[in-house]
């Protein structure tokens, strides 16, 4: 009986237990089965890390690069894992501060977050997430592409620029501080 049992446990252990599948970053999730995990597997988000800096019409851009591994998200009701790229950010205009994400924690502040959602072109350029300011201002995406080993240009493309009067209040800044362009030039320090 004891036997039996032991017998017994093992095949619900080993039917029970699935393994993660891994996927390259660009897989589709249609189709994957739930908590698969999409993986830097060519270390093609690892060309971005670090600081950048640029300069966009009067104001100095700088940009904090850097890459989580296997980061919980959720697409389409699924839970999944995936490596990302976070920018936090820093727009100055004569030494003054316009605005900064230097001290975010993008596992509690939800707000001005950047987080990479795919590579494209062969890993040349990837696509990121912009969570907009107050109450989603300037929601939107930012596309990163590859120049040379020390440069990539910028592109952001917000979906949004206005507020809603009703939900948000109104003593708060609702203005987009990061550059609203394309080919924006920054170089690695």
């Amino acid at each position: 009986m004891r036997k039996g049992l032991i017998i017994l446990w093992i095949f619900f252990v080993v039917f029970s237990c699935k393994a993660q599948q891994i996927h390259p970053l660009n897989t589709s999730v249609r189709g994957v089965s739930e908590n698969s995990y999409f993986k830097d597997l060519d270390d093609e988000l690892d060309y971005y890390i670090g600081t950048w800096n640029a300069s966009f019409q009067d104001k100095g851009i700088t940009l904090q690069i850097l890459k989580q591994i296997k980061v919980p998200t959720k697409y389409f009701n699924k839970n999944y894992y995936t490596d990302q790229l976070f920018i936090r950010y820093e727009v100055k205009k004569n030494d003054t501060i316009l605005e900064s994400t230097f001290n975010k924690d993008f596992n509690t502040d939800i707000g001005l977050s950047v987080r990479s959602v795919y590579t494209k072109d062969d890993g040349n350029s990837v696509t990121l997430l912009f969570s907009g300011g107050n109450c989603s201002v300037g929601i939107g995406t930012i596309t990163l592409k590859k120049i040379n080993a020390s440069q990539f240009s910028w592109g952001y493309y917000p979906g949004t620029t206005t507020r809603n009067d009703i939900n948000c209040p109104p003593d708060r800044e609702y203005k987009i501080h990061l550059p609203e362009t394309e080919n924006l030039i920054f170089t690695k320090q």
